[in-house]
């Protein structure tokens, strides 16, 4: 029954999103064609028209990404839509699960339509060498594989904004136990969710530091200069603490709604 809960929700999202991820595309590909017209002042005004056209998109994906994981969550489960939900053969349980995986999934396709806007929109040889040259100044002088430095910044942002998505869902259960200003109350709780969360993070990373003097150091100094065993440890540490939280954050979640739910 998931896949079938899953597939509505995912027909769902495409329905939204599909339009943002067209016109990222398509703005990044007018970008490319103006870029590569002999310039005058109308070509590069519509150019940076495009481009800013573009960059909006980009964030759009994101943001929509997220309000719309977090609309989708409220109408199923709370709004009119919910009367039906909840008269099919499925476990609370599974209603959540769907909406953590279509979430993952569209998030997944997110970036992976953002990294494709960028790469029509900018890639050349002599842009990639750009790139590339910065990114080895910089992790030449942290004394650190590129690839390390590239895959834990991209994982560490994707982990933290999946968890703000996560902290929603949960601040909505809670906020929706409310007889009134459901709406608020969830906001409230998910913000105070999500401060818990991040300090949370903070604090055990605090306690392994108690461990390893090298992370305990980037509590206790203000020094410029980065440890870069304590930057690797940091970044590995904090990546499989936010996996962590995300995980115990879906159990509480499910529990929560196994306990009942109030429809509005």
């Amino acid at each position: 029954m998931l896949s079938k809960l899953l597939k509505y929700d995912l027909k769902y999202m495409i329905k939204n999103m599909t339009i943002f991820y067209i016109l990222s595309i398509f703005f990044a590909i007018t970008t490319r064609i103006l870029f590569n017209l002999e310039q005058s002042i109308i070509i590069n005004i519509i150019g940076q028209i495009s481009v800013g056209c573009m960059f909006s998109m980009i964030a759009s994906i994101l943001i929509n990404t997220m309000m719309r994981s977090w609309v989708r969550f409220k109408d199923s489960l709370y709004k009119d839509e919910a009367y039906l939900t909840h008269t099919l053969p499925v476990t609370k349980t599974e209603l959540y699960n769907s909406k953590f995986i279509q979430t993952l999934i569209f998030f997944f396709i997110g970036f992976f339509v953002i990294l494709i806007s960028l790469f029509i929109a900018y890639y050349s040889k002599d842009n990639w060498l750009v790139l590339t040259d910065y990114i080895k100044t910089i992790t030449t002088g942290l004394n650190m594989s590129t690839s390390f430095f590239v895959i834990m910044f991209i994982t560490l942002i994707f982990l933290e904004v999946f968890n703000a998505i996560q902290c929603g869902f949960y601040g909505m259960i809670l906020g929706h136990k409310k007889n009134n200003g459901k709406l608020g109350y969830s906001i409230l709780f998910g913000f105070i969710i999500y401060l818990l969360a991040q300090a949370l993070v903070l604090a055990l990373i605090f306690v392994y530091g108690l461990f390893d003097s090298s992370v305990m150091e980037l509590f206790k100094t203000a020094a410029v200069s980065i440890d870069v065993h304590a930057f690797k440890i940091l970044a590995i540490v904090a990546s499989l603490l936010y996996i962590v939280i995300i995980f115990v954050m879906s159990i509480l979640c499910k529990k929560e709604l196994n306990k009942g739910v109030n429809i509005e």
